[in-house]
């Protein structure tokens, strides 16, 4: 494979990083032996402001898929259009493969026309699904499933399949909020002999109708609804996984409900609130969650797993409402 950056000014900094970030030092328009597969290709400011004007994969241009790029100054905000670099510190980067077909192929598959040469981060997230090589211990499944890396992927903000997307929550007391939801929630189940339990408001799953808001006997329930963004609550739940448990691959089929119109898209409320420290949860081609985040979690349209190797009981909560 050769890379060759084109610019105003030589570039002599560049180099590339795997999805396991180890960074390969690379020459200008020289053969590298290097795997095949998804790598971010880096261009360092070096004491001069460069615009860079081309990238040939193979001696071949990628066009108009340089704007799929962006520049991380110095104090580490993020630039976009930016195909140049311009202070102390800064990096434009870039994701590309050894396969250009298959570079263009990812691109159109997430990026939508007329969006090329604006600020992509306005409309979309970046993902980037990166291996990670779980304890021997587990199912060969799920040994694939967590070890084999996606790469990056642009997502449409607000669209069926967004993966996720963070949320932020006012200060609770979480022991209190746990209790509180334990004692309001009837419903108690054991899943996988017993190391993944849940108790839940609904028996047997999520449906409608909605619970009325009289119902909601405290308010640090409702004002958790309130933060998530939910004008109305369809159910929720506090569930517990414990150490050396997993929830095999699979997809939430929902499709057939009456509520699946509130439950389609990015509208999961997921919150790992107690002792996730050792829980990976991958979500499709979007790769790991950030678990140390509240989210509103996409597992309608996306495959899914998880897997605990900590030492302590791992309590989330989940809920399902109307945005």
């Amino acid at each position: 494979m050769k890379i060759a950056v084109k610019s105003d000014n030589a570039i002599t900094q560049i180099y590339l990083k795997d999805l396991e970030h180890k960074k390969i030092p690379i020459s200008q328009n020289a053969n590298i032996d290097i795997p095949h597969g998804w790598y971010e290709l880096c261009v360092e400011y070096t004491g001069q402001k460069t615009e860079i004007h081309d990238i040939l994969i193979n001696d071949t241009s990628i066009e108009y898929l340089i704007y799929t790029g962006y520049y991380k100054d110095g104090s580490g905000n993020i630039h976009q259009p930016a195909t140049a670099v311009w202070d102390e510190g800064g990096v434009f980067r870039i994701w590309i493969h050894t396969e250009i077909g298959l570079l263009y192929q990812r691109t159109f598959d997430s990026i939508r026309n007329g969006d090329f040469g604006t600020n992509l981060f306005e409309k979309y997230m970046l993902t980037v699904d990166r291996p990670l090589k779980i304890d021997q211990s587990w199912d060969n499944r799920l040994k694939s499933f967590f070890n084999y890396a996606n790469g990056p992927y642009w997502w449409y903000l607000d669209d069926k399949f967004t993966p996720w997307k963070k949320i932020a929550l006012p200060n609770f007391d979480i022991d209190q909020l746990i209790s509180e939801l334990n004692d309001w929630c009837p419903h108690y189940n054991e899943k996988n002999d017993g190391t993944w339990c849940i108790r839940q408001f609904k028996p047997g799953g999520s449906e409608l109708p909605f619970i009325d808001p009289k119902d909601i006997p405290n308010n640090s329930i409702k004002t958790l609804i309130d933060s998530i963004g939910y004008k109305r609550l369809i159910d929720v739940s506090v569930q517990t996984l414990k150490p050396g448990a997993s929830i095999k691959i699979h997809r939430d089929d929902h499709y057939k409900r009456q509520a699946y119109p509130y439950m389609k898209g990015c509208k999961k409320f997921y919150w790992a609130c107690q002792d996730a420290e050792g829980v990976y949860m991958k979500l499709g081609r979007s790769g790991l969650l950030p678990l140390n985040h509240p989210l509103l979690i996409n597992t309608v349209e996306h495959s899914h797993a998880v897997i605990h190797q900590g030492k302590n009981i791992r309590t989330s909560i989940l809920a399902y409402g109307e945005l």
